[in-house]
């Protein structure tokens, strides 16, 4: 499988322009005044998954770009390939994606998405032409470059991290009717059953399936787990009130850690959310709160007692809360794509709704979330990786997985995911988000399916998405 960062190399290249003609350094006469031919003495060499593509003579450069033929360029990628009259587009079908190419347009639609060209579409002789990174990105192929004495050798591969089962036809379906940006995986008992990846990364570029993305709120599983490790070592206990770790934390000795895994312990705050402010500062703001009700007597879902339980982590381990979740949790079970996002992290570009414009807009900031509550990132692979470890039982006990998957008496809410249904149709879930993205996960806790969303549009309902997935994948 091609790695992120090689496929993210071959769009950067792209982007830049090819100024490559690939037809034995020959162009079409009927493009002659518009073409640029390749440098003289340089050859030039064209494969698609390690075959000579077939394009064809109408391949010619254009303004620095390498255009070719819209129907041959994209059957040489697997695709198929009709004209539209009605709509006057050229209608190119993959994987369950509808591409339409209209003449004289910069952008492409892919499944209602536009995403932009480096060039326009052009007729040249009858036949409608495209920049080559026009075809390559909405059908998710590779390309790389290697020069050696004097010639180019082009290579493309076409897309080999989509996945849809043809039984898993209607939740490709339901996710293109509901407009979903992200990412989306269905699997049964470790099988992938369908992996793959809908709208933008950018304006030039599509999400891929293996792109790494902010978890939100799914953070705080990684969190629970932590602490039931620990107790399990025997460093701490569920039962340990709050004081034992924050002495001096107001009514600190009613508040059992337990209560803060299960949202129950009546602290809610919206705290600050601003890079650079210390773990310690962030608990000492919380600190300073009213509670919101007796502990122990009510739910209320709190961001705030996840970070009290990562600073929890951090003092009885010794180690920073990022430091316990890689060495601890994510190196072991081998999520290499996985981490503590910061300013740096390369996680895909998040978007909101803007209700003025009635329109997507991109999210330019950077979103900061302290430690335990929504600070990780993570692909598809990798969490369908972190759902099988805790299915088998590789990171905690039986004992303490039936205790995570108790909800509280007051709501669904166990320790860090909600939990419904009974035999197999036992479900844990939970969804997340935060300024420019949205995620879920449903796993069947006796049947081996997960459903796993990672969104990059912000305010979805992923929770009720994945019940619905889930329904339409089996039935349940």
């Amino acid at each position: 499988m091609i790695t992120g960062n090689k496929k993210r190399f071959g769009r950067i290249w792209l982007s830049t322009g090819l100024a490559f003609a690939i037809a034995a350094g020959t162009v079409p006469a009927y493009a002659a005044e518009a073409a640029v031919p390749a440098a003289a003495g340089t050859s030039v060499t064209a494969q698609i998954d390690g075959q000579p593509a077939q394009w064809g003579s109408s391949v010619y450069t254009y303004r620095s770009l390498t255009y070719v033929p819209v129907r041959e360029g994209a059957v040489s990628l697997g695709a198929e390939v009709k004209w539209d009259k009605t709509r006057r587009a050229a209608v190119v079908k993959s994987n369950g994606d509808e591409l339409l190419y209209r003449p004289g347009a910069d952008t492409v639609s892919v499944n209602g998405f536009e995403l932009r060209m480096p060039g326009t579409t052009r007729y040249v002789n009858g036949i409608l032409t495209v920049p080559l990174r026009g075809l390559t990105e909405p059908l998710k192929a590779d390309i790389g470059i290697a020069s050696a004495n004097g010639t180019s050798n082009l290579s493309l591969s076409t897309d080999r991290e989509t996945l849809v089962r043809p039984n898993l036809q209607s939740v490709d379906d339901y996710l293109k009717k509901e407009g979903f940006s992200g990412n989306a995986l269905v699997a049964k008992d470790g099988e992938v059953l369908m992996r793959k990846s809908y709208g933008l990364a950018s304006d030039t570029t599509l999400l891929r399936p293996t792109d790494p993305m902010r978890l939100g709120s799914l953070t705080k599983a990684f969190t629970a787990a932590s602490i039931l490790q620990l107790e399990e070592e025997g460093k701490l206990s569920t039962d340990d009130p709050l004081s034992k770790f924050i002495p001096d934390y107001p009514r600190g000795d009613e508040i059992k850690l337990s209560m803060l895994l299960s949202h129950t312990s009546g602290i809610a705050l919206n705290f600050k959310r601003e890079e650079g402010i210390p773990l310690a500062d962030t608990v000492a703001e919380i600190k300073a709160s009213a509670l919101k009700f007796e502990p122990g007597t009510s739910y209320k879902y709190s961001n705030s007692g996840y970070v009290l339980l990562a600073y929890i982590i951090e003092q009885t381990s010794g180690m920073s809360y990022p430091d316990y979740i890689r060495t601890r949790i994510m190196e072991p079970l081998g999520m290499d794509h996985s981490g503590t996002a910061t300013r740096d992290t390369k996680v895909s570009r998040g978007y909101e709704y803007d209700w003025q414009e009635k329109a997507w807009r991109a999210v330019d900031y950077y979103f900061f979330s302290p430690s335990g509550t929504g600070s990780l990132y993570s692909t598809l692979d990798d969490m369908l990786t972190w759902s099988q470890a805790l299915s088998s039982g590789k990171l905690l006990s039986q004992e303490t997985m039936d205790r995570m998957y108790t909800p509280n008496r007051f709501t669904q809410y166990a320790y860090a995911w909600a939990v419904d249904g009974e035999g197999d149709d036992k479900v844990a879930y939970h969804n997340g988000g935060g300024d420019g993205y949205t995620t879920g996960i449903r796993r069947g806790l006796n049947d081996g399916t997960v459903v796993i969303l990672l969104g990059n549009y912000g305010g979805l309902d992923t929770n009720k998405m994945t019940a619905d997935i889930r329904k339409l994948a089996f039935g349940k």
